[in-house]
């Protein structure tokens, strides 16, 4: 509850410099929004990085160490894209709305916008999630896919945003899946800020979403590649590591 609630207060913050620039705008004065939202938003974010470890929630070492080894990130690396653009396709035609597109696209289009959406944003959200959040409702179940699976609805809420939200959950508990299995948080925030990035470049590209919907026939074909990805380097992942490892009992 602690680390939620300092998520909500700078989450807050973050969101002073676009109220003040949404109410500029109101007055008849040019203020670029998108702007000063990247700006807030990845001053939040690293403040909210500082202020969980000052208080000792978790350890700068903790987003490396320990160091899964560069054949699991390998296999990390596609089995989550490969994961994650299959959710993508699957909540394509439910047509879910997306209230924040817009501004993050245009957040995309400065060096600051990208370092929050693609780089910090991950890092901070799994330090979040995964390190504070699932190895406390771990301990609080005493089961790890208890953790998983509360951390990723708790992952899915704090987005608030209903594409965000249908997007998120799955995406939680793919990325807490990684986590125990692995025991390294470096995995997770690898896939987190590929997945991230992967959707800034293409906010960058100005392609209209609405052109990018596959016929069905091809999203099937995608949809089965995807799988066929994914449980390929699944089965690679189980050989490594052959089972979940209770993150509270090795912290």
């Amino acid at each position: 509850m602690t680390a939620l609630l300092i998520w909500l207060v700078m989450q807050l913050l973050g969101g002073i410099p676009y109220s003040v620039g949404l109410s500029m705008n109101a007055m008849g004065k040019a203020v670029d929004t998108a702007g000063l939202l990247a700006i807030g938003l990845l001053g939040s974010q690293i403040l909210e990085l500082l202020v969980l470890w000052k208080i000792r929630f978790f350890e700068l070492r903790d987003t490396v160490r320990p160091f899964p080894g560069w054949k699991i990130l390998l296999i990390s690396l596609p089995l989550g894209f490969s994961v994650l653009y299959g959710v993508q396709i699957l909540a394509t035609p439910f047509d879910v709305p997306d209230f924040m597109s817009d501004e993050i696209a245009a957040m995309c289009h400065s060096v600051v916008g990208v370092l929050a959406v693609a780089i910090v944003g991950p890092i901070s959200e799994e330090v979040l999630m995964r390190r504070i959040i699932l190895r406390e409702m771990e301990t609080a179940t005493g089961s790890t896919w208890g953790g998983i699976l509360i951390s990723a609805a708790i992952f899915a809420i704090i987005h608030l945003n209903p594409a965000q939200v249908v997007f998120a959950f799955p995406a939680g508990v793919l990325l807490g899946w990684l986590y125990c299995r692995t025991g390294s948080l470096l995995v997770p925030i690898c896939v987190h800020i590929l997945n991230n990035s992967c959707s800034a470049i293409f906010m960058l590209s100005g392609v209209d979403e609405e052109s990018v919907c596959l016929p069905e026939t091809q999203a099937l074909i995608q949809l089965a590649v995807c799988a066929a990805v994914a449980v390929s380097f699944i089965t690679l992942m189980n050989r490594r590591c052959p089972k979940e490892k209770r993150i509270s009992d090795s912290l």
